[in-house]
């Protein structure tokens, strides 16, 4: 941006008193332009200026003009001193030490000024620009507690409210009031500087601290409806000050009407940025954000205090227009403060272009005399009339603001991707688990690990069963025969034990895969911090589903019926015994689903149920009719054949061994190549059931991911779309 009235906000140092004024860096601006026009009254007549340069106000505050200040004048051209020699003393010990050129003569350093371009910004484009940024920093998804979320959440907050409630109405109202915000420490004076200027008891003062516990804003009558319209500050509840001033609730803004305030200025009251009360504090920031120039007060005894220098270099990151008064100096301690004060100053590099010192002296009906505070207000009026001063504070001000959004909003698009990283690498932890797990299952169901303990003693046993051997020139009837005889007498078969035992054993490599893979994502996931915060979450909501559903069993019982008893007793003897349930479901994620098993016995059952329809269906038809299988043994042989199938022992020339002797039980029926084209099949069947029930296990760590909410893949480029079209357009 680019100022309308070249190098206008340099004269930003004239008081109305150098006896109460500290300093100003540019207090000398109005000498030289005074020398300015006398050179030019005696070289001859005066270049007449162009009215558009000299008055008329940007459309949208631009950015400050970046040439050389202006020369400091000779010594006979200085305003005529003070009659007060101790004032004067003051003043140059608190000089700014700004440098000027000594270069150049005043009448040189003019001409480039008039010269400079005339730029105004478009404030229809700055204000579309302003909300699309808006709308893209509102909708960045912050879903994961990686390092730093809690601040990134605090300055998203921020910007947004800098865009509600400052920029944008701004921008749409160029001519709205400056608004100066008064801040300061505990005891500093503020309330009664306002009352003295406003000419009017508008802000309550006593000797409770802090006192400002719902701010006040002290402005002409014709312009507080800007005010009232809720432009400023639109979503802080406000109310119109009716007869005297007395403390409001806090978060609520007091509106202050007075004839004695001058136009086109209004004048903040704010909490005192040292309160214990956290409110407070947070209000004071808020204001500071929305405003269009800083009046900073402190004491004599707290003017070293660090929320006094906190606030200060947040003026100075912020490049605020910033004025600094000095309140309750002792006039024989005056010199040796206002010296220390201005050093500290200077040393932080906070160059308040205008400095006042307010004396410890009696007050009036509340108020200080007219002599303490008419510099300031003068310097108040005098930004407020002069349109140049006026379009320097909103400059300097709003490119400030803006001029921190070249950092702040990358940063957050810099947090916003490193959520979607995040976010893909807590997902890769856990399908890379359960992948490997699934491969793992794989390779347990054809080398041979499930054929042994238990399974070796079962199929030894089960060797002596008919049952479980091919029988010649007849069909034995499926389970649905009707079996008779002493076996079926005898109770369950060694076919059956058989069967039960390699069901287990099945049953415990899925489990124990799918445990192995869940304690891997779980530590994994526990040794982040976004990832502990996503299980000690979803941790926290199965507990209370658990507790959940013992109060509603303890009251309607495990069938939905009402019971008798109290519902209220009922509900405290729930919350008694969910203490063990918290702790068990704490952990839950660290092992695999307790129905696992359940569901593990469900699925083996199920694909030997469908290698025994398609015995029956004849899509496994042997070779030969005069050769054939139970149906309850088939799925059997044909699991103990797949699961040995690689097994180091498959190559033994023991006819006995479970490695070798299923097989040579299936070929002469089904043939070797359909034997083999089977067994690839039952295979690939088993394996898919075994994928799904890992695919369950795996969507519990994505559903406690997805829990935490969306990640928007684009919007970290949708918001440095939105900071480039902003700066564009400046």
């Amino acid at each position: 941006m680019t100022s309308d009235v070249a190098e206008s906000g340099a004269d930003q140092g004239e008081s109305g008193n150098d006896g109460d004024v500290m300093a100003a860096s540019n207090h000398s601006a109005a000498a030289t332009q005074d020398a300015q026009d006398s050179s030019a009254q005696d070289d001859g007549p005066p270049q007449s200026p162009e009215p558009s340069q000299s008055q008329e106000a940007p459309a949208s505050p631009p950015e400050p003009a970046t040439s050389e200040p202006a020369a400091d004048p000779e010594p006979s051209a200085d305003p005529e001193p003070s009659a007060d020699p101790e004032p004067s003393e003051d003043a140059a010990q608190l000089e700014a030490t700004e440098p000027h050129s000594q270069d150049a003569a005043p009448s040189e350093q003019a001409a480039p000024a008039a010269a400079q371009p005339h730029v105004r910004v478009d404030a229809r484009l700055l204000e579309a620009a302003l909300l699309n940024l808006r709308k893209r920093i509102a909708a960045v998804p912050l879903v994961f507690e990686i390092s730093g979320a809690a601040a990134v959440k605090t300055e998203r907050t921020k910007l947004l409210s800098q865009i509600d409630d400052y920029l944008l109405p701004r921008v749409r109202r160029s001519a709205a009031p400056v608004l100066v915000a008064l801040v300061g420490s505990t005891g500093a004076g503020k309330s009664t500087l306002v009352n003295s200027i406003v000419g009017a008891h508008v802000s309550a003062t006593g000797v409770r601290r802090p006192t400002t516990n719902s701010p006040v804003l002290a402005c002409h009558p014709d312009e507080i409806d800007w005010f009232a319209e809720n432009n400023f500050l639109p979503t802080l509840p406000r109310v119109r000050q009716e007869g005297l001033a007395r403390p409001g609730r806090d978060g609520l803004l007091v509106l202050a009407a007075s004839e004695g305030m001058p136009r086109g200025i209004a004048l903040l009251d704010t909490p005192d940025i040292d309160s214990v009360v956290q409110a407070h504090h947070e209000f004071a920031y808020q204001f500071l954000d929305a405003s269009d120039l800083w009046l900073f007060m402190t004491s004599a005894s707290r003017y070293a205090d660090a929320p006094v220098w906190e606030i200060l270099q947040h003026a100075r990151d912020r490049k605020a227009s910033l004025g600094v008064v000095m309140s309750r100096v002792p006039q024989q301690y005056r010199a040796e403060l206002v010296k220390h004060f201005t050093a500290m100053l200077d040393a932080n590099g906070i160059e308040a272009a205008d400095r006042f010192v307010i004396p410890e002296i009696p007050l009036i009906d509340g108020m200080l005399p007219p002599d303490a505070y008419q510099p300031i207000r003068d310097w108040l009026a005098d930004t407020a009339a002069r349109a140049d001063r006026r379009v320097a504070v909103l400059t300097q001000t709003m490119s400030g603001v803006l001029d921190t959004f070249k950092t702040r909003v990358p940063a957050i698009a810099a947090h916003v991707e490193a959520q979607v990283v995040l976010r893909a690498e807590l997902r890769d932890v856990a399908e890379l688990a359960f992948q490997g797990a699934f491969a793992e299952a794989g390779a347990g169901l054809q080398n041979g690990t499930l054929l042994r303990g238990e399974v070796i003693a079962r199929w030894e046993d089960g060797l002596a069963d008919v049952d479980l051997r091919p029988r010649r020139g007849v069909k034995v009837p499926g389970r649905g025969g009707n079996k008779k005889g002493k076996r079926a007498r005898r109770g369950p078969s060694r076919t059956a034990a058989l069967n039960s035992s390699l069901r287990s054993a099945l049953e415990s490599l899925i489990v124990s895969l799918a445990d192995r893979a869940a304690e891997h994502v779980h530590d994994t996931w526990r040794g982040d911090q976004a990832g502990a915060v996503l299980l000690a979450a979803a941790a926290a909501e199965r507990a209370r589903d658990v507790r959940a559903k013992q109060v509603f069993e303890s009251v309607f019982g495990p069938g939905g019926q009402s019971g008798h008893g109290d519902p209220a007793a009922a509900d405290l003897a729930a919350a008694d015994a969910i203490t063990a349930a918290d702790a068990a479901q704490t952990a839950v994620f660290s092992r695999s689903s307790p129905d696992l098993a359940l569901r593990a016995t469900r699925a083996i059952g199920a694909w030997q149920d469908h290698l025994t329809r398609l015995a029956e269906a004849g899509d496994l038809s042997p070779v030969s009719r005069r050769i054939s299988f139970d149906t309850d043994a088939l799925s059997l042989v044909v699991l103990l054949a797949m699961l040995g199938e690689d097994a180091p022992g498959a190559a033994t020339t023991d006819p006995a061994s479970i490695y070798t002797e299923p097989r040579q039980m299936l070929t002469p029926v089904f043939g070797a190549a359909m034997l083999t084209e089977i067994l690839a099949k039952a295979r690939a069947d088993l394996l898919e059931r075994v994928r799904l029930l890992l695919d369950e296990e795996l969507i519990r760590f994505v559903e406690v991911i997805d829990a935490a909410g969306s990640c928007d893949d684009v919007a970290a480029i949708r918001l440095y779309q939105a900071e480039f079209s902003l700066e564009a357009v400046r």
